[in-house]
Formats: structure tokens, sequence, C-alpha cells
């Protein structure tokens, strides 16, 4: 029973096994599909904090980054002290209250 499986099992794995490791940017004459090299021109631009960086890949291989920086901003703005009134003292009247609506003088 041990052999039937292995004789069932060993062509399905080597089957998956080479589906697996095809590369499904090559036709069947081994070449790319349109690609050449898979080389194409690559431009970005971008701030890196205070820098604008500009990078470029032309189809040579040559890479280029540039980098213009920005001098930093530090502003400093000092806050004058505002002056807060304390609140008034509570006003206590000579009585009994209850709930804060009905009063009972003394």
């Amino acid at each position: 029973m041990k052999n039937c499986k292995s004789v069932f099992l060993s062509p399905i794995l080597l089957a998956v096994s080479i589906t697996a490791s095809a590369d499904p940017r090559k036709d069947e004459s081994g070449h790319g599909k349109g690609h050449k090299h898979d080389r194409r021109e690559f431009k970005e631009e971008y701030w890196d904090g205070e820098c604008k960086v500009k990078r470029k890949l032309e189809k040579n291989g040559e890479y280029k980054e540039e980098r213009k920086c920005k001098a930093p901003r530090h502003v400093h703005h000092h806050a004058e002290p505002v002056y807060v009134l304390p609140p008034p003292p509570p006003v206590i009247e000579p009585g009994v209250t209850i709930h804060g609506t009905v009063r009972i003088p003394q």
C-alpha cells in the first residue's frame, strides 16, 4: 500500500515543482515577453525633510540622485504671559438651601 502511494505521489510532486519553478515572464522560446532586459527609465521627485530629492535611472544603468536642501526654519514664538483673574469667592448667605431651589431663612 505504501508503494502504491509513492508511485502516484511522485509524479504529482514532480509536476507541481516544475510548474512552480516556471518563469511567468518567459515564453516557450525562453526569451522574455517583449521586455528588453527589463531596463526602464525611472524618475522620482520627493521631499525628505528640508531637502528636495530627484532620482533618475536611465536605460543604460546610470543612476543619479540630486539633493537641494533649504536652510531649516526654526521660528520661536514666545507667547506673552496671560493674566487670568481668579474666580470670585462664593457668597454664602445664612440659612439652609435644599437642592439649590428651596431656601429656608434663619
